[in-house]
C-alpha cells in the first residue's frame, strides 16, 4: 500500500462516541475506531407479520444501499441522502415448476417501498431523521420483481415463506446507488434493468433509462441481480454508473471477462459513453468481482468500491480511477470475449484504501462519498435489512435453506438426494451481528484527493 495512505487518520464516527463536526479538520483517530457505529433507524423499523419474537417491533431497514454528501447544519452536524434496496429478501430453496428451475426470493415484507432517507449525524447519534419513498404517477412502487419478458426482468419468481407467488411490479426496482444535482433531483440506479432514474425531491420518478431505452442494449447481458450498483455526476453534469461485476454476454462470459463497465449519461444530450474498468486478478473467476459504489472527485476521477474474496481472503478496496485517457467502448461483446485486450485503454485505478487494514469486517461496503474537505470519504454498509432465512425440519439438525428442493407442482419439499417429502417451516431470523446494522465510519486521509 501507498505509504502516504498507511498514515491514513482513521475517523470512524460512532453514533455515541463524541466528536464534533464545525470543523471536519477537527476529526481525530480514536481508540474506538475499530469498533462497530451504528445509525439509529427506529423510527423507521418494517411492520412484519411474522411471529418470529426477534422482529417483535418489526424489521430493521437497511438505507446502506449508497450515500451522498448533503450538508452541514449550522449546529454542527452533517446530514447525507441514503437510499434502500428493493427491500428484504432471501434466497429460496431451488424451486422446480414443470420440471425447470426457476430462481426466486423471499420477501417477508412484499410490499416495502425502495425509499431515499436522510441520515443526520452529530456529536452525540447518527440516525435516519426522514424517508421519501419512490412514487410513479403518485403511487408508491414496490421492490418486487418485473414481470417476465419486460426490461429489466431477472426471470425471478417472488415468494412468501407458504412458497406462494406474490406476483410482480411493472414498476418495481431494485436501488443501488444514489446521486443529487445541482436542480436538487436524484437519480438513482437500479440492478434490475439495469436501470438509471431521476426522480425529484419527493420522490417522483420523472425519467428512466434502461438497456435499449435510452442506455447500450448489452447491458441487458448483467448477471441477474448484478447490474447498477452505484452512481455519481461528475463536474460536467453527467451521469455516471457501472456495472456490478463483468457481463455474460452470450451466457459466455460471466466467469472470464477481465473488465465491467463503466457508463457515462449526458443527462442534457442523451449520449451515452462506456469504459472498461478493470477488475482485480487474485479472484477465483471474474465473476467473484463486486463493484459497490462511485463517487466524483472532479476532473473526471472518481472513487469506486471494488469488493469481494482475493487470494481466499475478503477485500474492500477503495480506488481511485482515471477515466482522461480511458478509451470508448462500444455495444458489443468484444470487451467480453477478450478481443480488445490489446487495442484499448481500461481506466487507470490505483489502490487509495483498504478498509480491511483499518479494522472493517463487514461483507458489503455498498455506500461512498467525500466530505467537501476533499480528505474524508464516508463509507456504509449493506446490511440486508439484518435478515436470514430460518428452516425448521424436524429430520434435519442445522438445516440450510439452500439444500431443499421445492416442487410447486406437488407442493412438496424434499431435501438434498432425500427422495422423501420432507415437512419444512420457513421463517426469518437476525442476521450475523456484525452484519445487522447499518453502520457509517469516516476515513481521513493525510492528503486531499
Amino acid at each position: 500500500m501507498n505509504r502516504k495512505v498507511k498514515k491514513l487518520l482513521l475517523c470512524s464516527c460512532l453514533l455515541s462516541s463524541v466528536f464534533y463536526m464545525n470543523d471536519i479538520s477537527a476529526i481525530q483517530a480514536q481508540e474506538a475506531a475499530v469498533h462497530k457505529y451504528i445509525v439509529n433507524t427506529d423510527n423507521y423499523h418494517l411492520k412484519y407479520n411474522g411471529t418470529e419474537p426477534e422482529f417483535k417491533n418489526g424489521i430493521n431497514p437497511g438505507y446502506g444501499s449508497g450515500i451522498v454528501f448533503k450538508n452541514f447544519n449550522s449546529d454542527g452536524s452533517m446530514e447525507f441522502y441514503c437510499i434502500t434496496d428493493r427491500g428484504p429478501n432471501a434466497d429460496i430453496p431451488t424451486y422446480i415448476q414443470n420440471g425447470k428451475k426457476i430462481p426466486g426470493k423471499f420477501f417477508p415484507v412484499p410490499d416495502f417501498t425502495p425509499s431515499i432517507g436522510i441520515l443526520k449525524v452529530d456529536k452525540n447519534s447518527a440516525q435516519i431523521i426522514k424517508s421519501i419513498p419512490l412514487k410513479k404517477d403518485s403511487n408508491a412502487i414496490s421492490g418486487k420483481v418485473i414481470p417476465s419478458g419486460q426490461v429489466g426482468s431477472t426471470g425471478e419468481i417472488a415468494l412468501n415463506f407458504n412458497m406462494q407467488n406474490l406476483g410482480t411490479d411493472i414498476n418495481g426496482l431494485d436501488t443501488e446507488g444514489i446521486a443529487r444535482d445541482k436542480d436538487g433531483n436524484f437519480w438513482l440506479c437500479d440492478e434490475y434493468g439495469p436501470f438509471i432514474v431521476k426522480v425529484d425531491a419527493n420522490g417522483n420518478i420523472l425519467e428512466k433509462y434502461g438497456p435499449g431505452i435510452g442506455l447500450p442494449q448489452i447491458i441487458a447481458d448483467r448477471v441477474p441481480n448484478r447490474g447498477f450498483e452505484g452512481i455519481t455526476i461528475d463536474d460536467d453534469g453527467n451521469i455516471v454508473t457501472f456495472v456490478q461485476s463483468p457481463l455474460d454476454v452470450d451466457g459466455k462470459t460471466e466467469k472470464t471477462a477481465k473488465y465491467t463497465r463503466i457508463i457515462k449519461l449526458n443527462p442534457n444530450t442523451k449520449a451515452v459513453t462506456m469504459y472498461a474498468y478493470p477488475v482485480d486478478t487474485g479472484y477465483k473467476n471474474f465473476s467473484a468481482a463486486k463493484l459497490g459504489d462511485i463517487t466524483s472527485i472532479g476532473n473526471n476521477q472518481f472513487l469506486v468500491i471494488e469488493q469481494g474474496k482475493q487470494n481466499g481472503a475478503m477485500q474492500n478496496l477503495i480506488y481511485k480511477i482515471d477515466l482522461n485517457n480511458a478509451t470508448p467502448i462500444s455495444n458489443n461483446g468484444d470487451l467480453e470475449f477478450g478481443k480488445l485486450d490489446n487495442s484499448i485503454t481500461p481506466v487507470k485505478k490505483e489502490l487509495v484504501l483498504n478498509l480491511r487494514d483499518y479494522g472493517w469486517n463487514i461483507e458489503k461496503a455498498e455506500g461512498l462519498t467525500v466530505l467537501p474537505d476533499r480528505q474524508t470519504i464516508a463509507v456504509v454498509n449493506d446490511n440486508d435489512f439484518g435478515i436470514a432465512v430460518k428452516v425448521d425440519d424436524p429430520q434435519v439438525k442445522d438445516a440450510q435453506i439452500e439444500d431443499y428442493t421445492y416442487n410447486a407442482d406437488t407442493h412438496q419439499f424434499t431435501y438434498k438426494d432425500d427422495t422423501a417429502v420432507h415437512k419444512v417451516n420457513i421463517g426469518l431470523k437476525q442476521n450475523a451481528p456484525t452484519e445487522r446494522e447499518n453502520q457509517i465510519w469516516f476515513f481521513k486521509l493525510n492528503h486531499k484527493l
